[in-house]
């Protein structure tokens, strides 16, 4: 059984399952960031530890990077 942890009340596969699963193709002819698949972070968990990153290619928005 996965432990819970006592911040996110989530089990390591819960919060790694909030990542996007779109492939990097499909989220950008979407219109979504292909990191992230428009979610807008990232999440791991490692140790018990929960870490959430802002994408890395955006802000935090989702939304795909746009040519000038």
């Amino acid at each position: 059984m996965s432990k819970i942890n006592p911040r996110t009340q989530m089990t390591d596969q819960q919060w790694e399952a909030q990542n996007g699963a779109l492939h990097p193709d499909t989220a950008h002819a979407r219109g979504l960031c292909w990191h992230c698949s428009g979610v807008g972070a990232l999440y791991t968990a490692f140790g018990g530890e929960h870490v959430e990153v802002t994408c890395p290619d955006r802000t935090g928005d989702g939304k795909a990077r746009v040519s000038a």
